[in-house]
């Protein structure tokens, strides 16, 4: 399973490894894997969908990564101005990175 997450949190106390990865890798990476999403933003959500040709849903739910678990990470390059939903205009043109953040210990 692969969870997706829209910012390289820390999900629980343990050693992490985080590495930046390219679009063609998170493609591979959800390739026929099981999906569990964490991105709480709906446009988010919808813009992470149709980069990675996968479902997913908005869920604003709390992650625990487990030893060997792996999170594909959609992060914004900055901070918006203002807080609150984002068009996917705006997420286009603020900028965005793919990123792998795995649990190892």
């Amino acid at each position: 399973m692969i969870t997706l997450l829209n910012s390289p949190v820390i999900t629980a106390e343990g050693l992490f490894r985080y590495r930046r990865i390219s679009l063609e890798e998170a493609r591979a990476l959800v390739a026929g894997e099981e999906i569990r999403s964490a991105i709480g933003h709906a446009d988010t959500a919808k813009l992470v969908a149709r980069l990675l040709s996968i479902g997913c849903p908005t869920a604003r739910i709390g992650v625990k990564q487990q030893v060997g678990e792996r999170a594909l990470v959609f992060r914004l390059r900055e901070r918006p101005a203002t807080p609150g939903e984002l068009s996917l205009e705006e997420v286009e043109r603020i900028g965005y990175e793919w990123g792998l953040l795995d649990r190892v210990e």
